[in-house]
């Protein structure tokens, strides 16, 4: 390393460490916090139950599931190349950046013990590596990657030398932010030794496909014991005792401080927000000047990144202000900016609830047509609880915006979870009629898979989605069947696929179900619900598809991967989601979720060796299909699920788990058949 890249490092090091003197809050005595001091670990959606169960482990009948405990952001940023982390407006992202930057140049993190969940489970938190020198760069609007990286000197790129290049605020690049990414991404291949940190509004950010080799997770809010940790460390405040910042509404941690500060309970944000606005401004007129000047801030007619700089703090007091003004005011703004007006929107709309402006707001938002009026309803769905002529207009909108694919996943998925508290009007007990004949199974992509060959099954019917929580749920209720779902029986995930479940459980559901079906006239005497065969599995996933050799994977909707179309690790949701959210992957047979989602139980027989099968290919009538093998013996499961990459969430890899095991992430769908 020569003399100027010693200096450029060194400079690096120097501007990182400031970021620790930085005023970060004040307290309820009006003394200020620094960053240094106030920063709090934050956790992401990733637990260790995931991490453990990518390669889908054995779990022992009868066994209830653990609570979920977190991994933190640091860790994430630690353990992976390139990573983008996400989060709402004031959920600490550039509290975090700054902070992982300053501590790089202070010589790096001590374990520390943090919290994982509020049952109180503790882990160290480690940084195990050596001598990493940060990068922080902001994004800024019509600036390239390479226009950041020059802004910042143009420091060289050496493999010797660990670099962390943390691009915070990516939201701000607007329609060219993938572009940015895949740059940095470009950047960071050249360069092994540099690792890749972006930090982006959840919002904006969730509707990009990113870039082939990130991975993303949400920012969460929050723990009750962080924050009480937090206000007795920094206040000494017993938030226990007053009861303060305890709230739901508090766990954003923006509104966490400002409910300290003001000593609201924090049940809402609107309450937190008057609380703290009365402190800190004490009359009624001064109130409404900062309101107007975060309100302007907000909409860039004041440029001074001083006024009121947190943005969940504008967004609040934009929405105060908004109070008096017409409801085409606030619609314009939200509809040339979603992501930074939807908060204003959703807290006005709180504020006026109950009112005849609170009912013309929700017409403005659902007026007009295209993706701004979508957006509109998505919003407005959360305004209008009551069942009548306008929710129905609502729900119009929502079952479009989940049936059609339109917008982005996540607002799929907000779409689908309202519906479903609502009442999903789709059919999701549908079946798909799937022509028998001879068709190719198999495929050389994977040595379980191997080798292609052809393979004649019957006409059958299949499920069109995956067994949903609320058909599940029945067939529970009916029975008292044990069923270890955490969220089974939540009434916004009725219409998501239901998980943890046996093969035992699914097959019973299959028995329960063919008496019902048949008293119901839905099949015949001699019809009966059942687990799909393997063949029949991958029969209706991909069709006719022809072998294209070992280097090319057959998906449902042909031989290359498509983004947003399927709830894959691609997809960033960590979780299932509502059926039938990526019309784009439907099967040649309109199957909807055949990859990704869950992994789906067959009654294929695998063998007692999780890496290799007994029962390879070709596929043969030799046992593989027996009912009653022994509890060691697993069974098939094909598809995938939301954790897997585009390598498993594919018609051909096969995976297995012992019929007693079970998890978050394996699902079924059903046939029918004679």
């Amino acid at each position: 390393m020569n003399n100027d890249d010693i200096d450029a490092v060194d400079s690096l090091i120097s501007q990182a460490k400031e970021f620790g003197a930085a005023q970060l809050f004040a307290l309820p005595d009006a003394s200020i916090v620094d960053l240094a001091t106030g920063y709090i670990p934050l956790l992401v959606n990733f637990t260790f139950e995931d991490k453990a169960a990518k390669g889908l482990r054995r779990l022992t009948d009868q066994a209830e599931p653990e609570p979920a405990v977190y991994f933190s952001a640091l860790e994430m940023v630690r353990d992976h190349p390139t990573v983008v982390l996400t989060g709402e407006t004031g959920s600490g992202k550039t509290t975090f950046a700054k902070h992982l930057a300053f501590s790089l140049a202070q010589g790096g993190f001590a374990p520390r013990a943090i919290p994982r969940n509020d049952l109180c489970a503790v882990h160290d938190e480690h940084w195990t590596l050596e001598g990493v020198v940060p990068l922080y760069l902001t994004v800024e609007p019509s600036k390239t990657f390479e226009e950041l990286l020059a802004s910042s000197n143009d420091v060289s790129f050496h493999a010797d030398r660990g670099l962390l290049l943390i691009l915070d605020g990516i939201e701000a690049a607007g329609d060219a932010g993938r572009q940015l990414l895949a740059d940095a991404l470009a950047c960071q291949s050249r360069h092994p030794a540099v690792k890749l940190l972006a930090l982006g509004e959840v919002s904006v950010v969730k509707g990009w496909a990113l870039p082939a080799g990130y991975v993303r997770y949400d920012l969460l809010p929050l723990l009750k014991s962080q924050r009480r940790e937090t206000a007795a460390r920094l206040a000494g405040l017993d938030l226990g005792a007053t009861g303060v910042a305890l709230g739901n509404a508090a766990a954003n941690p923006a509104q966490f401080l400002m409910a300290m500060h003001g000593g609201d309970a924090g049940d809402s944000a609107e309450a937190i927000t008057d609380s703290w606005l009365a402190k800190i401004s004490g009359d009624a007129q001064t109130s409404e000047l900062f309101c107007g000047l975060a309100f302007d801030a907000l909409t860039a007619e004041v440029d001074d990144p001083t006024i009121m700089p947190i943005t969940r703090v504008r967004q609040l007091l934009a929405a105060v202000h908004l109070i008096s003004k017409p409801a085409d005011l606030a619609v314009e703004h939200f509809r040339k900016n979603p992501g930074l007006w939807a908060p204003v929107m959703t807290s006005l709309a709180a504020r006026l609830s109950g009112t005849t402006a609170a009912s013309a707001l929700v017409e403005a938002l659902i007026d007009g047509e295209g993706d701004a009026v979508l957006r509109g309803a998505l919003l407005a769905a959360d305004m209008v609880t009551a069942a009548g002529p306008l929710r129905d207009r609502i729900a119009e909108h929502l079952l479009a915006i989940v049936s059609d694919g339109a917008l982005s996943a996540p607002e799929r998925e907000m779409a689908g979870r309202r519906l479903s508290l609502w009442g999903d009007p789709r059919d999701l007990d549908a079946l798909a009629d799937v022509a028998g004949g001879e068709f190719t199974f198999g495929s050389d992509s994977h040595p379980n898979s191997a080798p292609p060959h052809p393979v004649t099954v019957d006409a059958f019917r299949i499920g069109v989605y995956p067994v949903t929580n609320g058909a599940y749920g029945a067939f529970v209720r009916d029975t008292n069947r044990l069923w270890r779902s955490p969220d089974g029986f939540s009434d916004d995930r009725r219409n998501a696929p239901a998980t943890d479940l046996t093969w035992h459980d699914t097959r019973a559901f299959c028995d329960w179900l063919t008496h019902r079906w048949r008293a119901q006239g839905r099949i015949s005497e001699d019809e009966f619900v059942r687990l799909p065969m393997e063949p029949e599995w991958e029969r209706a996933a991909r069709g006719g598809q022809r072998d294209m050799g070992a280097d090319v994977l057959s998906y449902p909707w042909g031989h290359t991967w498509m983004d947003d179309a399927a709830n894959s690790e691609e997809a960033g949701f960590n979780t299932t989601c509502t059926v039938g959210l990526f019309p784009k992957g439907r099967s040649p047979y309109g199957c909807y979720d055949m990859v990704g989602q869950v992994w789906e139980w067959c009654t294929t027989l695998w063998g007692d060796d999780m890496a290799t099968p007994d029962f390879k290919y070709p596929y043969s009538n030799d046992g593989r299909e027996a009912l009653d093998a022994a509890p060691s013996i697993r069974r098939v499961l094909r598809g995938g699920c939301f954790s897997s990459g585009e390598l498993k969430a594919c018609c051909t890899y096969r995976g297995s788990l012992e019929p007693d095991g079970f998890w978050r992430g394996n699902g079924f769908r059903i046939v029918v058949s004679r």
